[in-house]
């Protein structure tokens, strides 16, 4: 009987120093001492590896699919003589909002009985387009000109060159990649290309 509670207590000790070499921590990870090499794991993922979240790249990624290129090209020929090529490069932020930059040339002659009036303007231009529906457009289109001038009076010519400002909003509609859109210049400086018309202008855009 002496024997049997002898085997039963050394039995019972080996089992608490086991016990002793493993425990669990606040964190849930597992330490195991019995064996050579001390072994830490999760007990909370059962020993399986945690893959660590990534976060997505925040911020603005471009894609070139999102590119497109267009623009607008106006003829007016007789006694007044209207030349306009304005091509602009725009991108798609989202399907809401496009805007871009371009570059414009724009001729003008006029004829009178002793005189002819003529202006030529370089321009350069920032453009946004919002579309609140998918075949509305509202547009705005800031830009600075370089003008040159020449008026011929009775065989006397005078020249005149100078930056000119000039800011168009308005709205259209679109149908597809044609864009067709009434624009206003609200800057209105005596030498702006547009005058104090509305502005009727009828592009395309392609995208890449």
């Amino acid at each position: 009987m002496k024997k049997v509670l002898l085997i039963f207590v050394f039995l019972l000790s080996i089992n608490q120093l086991t016990i002793a070499q493993i425990y669990v921590d606040n964190d849930g990870n597992v330490h195991d001492y019995t064996k050579k090499n001390s072994v830490t794991t999760n007990a909370k993922t059962n020993g399986n590896s945690i893959k660590k979240y990534k976060p997505s790249r925040s911020g603005f990624e471009f894609d070139k699919s999102k590119l497109s290129i267009g623009g607008s090209l106006g003829l007016q020929f007789g006694d007044y003589t209207v030349v306009n090529i304005s091509p602009q490069v725009g991108y798609d932020f989202s399907k809401y909002l496009t805007a871009g930059a371009g570059i414009g040339y724009t001729y003008f002659k006029e004829d009178f009985s002793n005189e002819r009036w003529t202006n030529s303007y370089l321009s350069f231009n920032l453009f946004g387009r919002f579309y609140p529906i998918d075949f509305l457009v509202i547009g705005i289109q800031p830009e600075i000109s370089r003008m040159w001038q020449t008026l011929k009076v009775n065989g006397e010519s005078y020249n005149d060159n100078k930056f000119v400002p000039s800011f168009l909003v308005g709205g259209g509609f679109r149908y597809g990649g044609a864009i067709v859109m009434i624009q206003y210049d609200v800057v209105q400086d005596d030498f702006s290309p547009y005058g104090d018309r509305l502005v009727y202008t009828v592009g395309y855009t392609f995208n890449f």
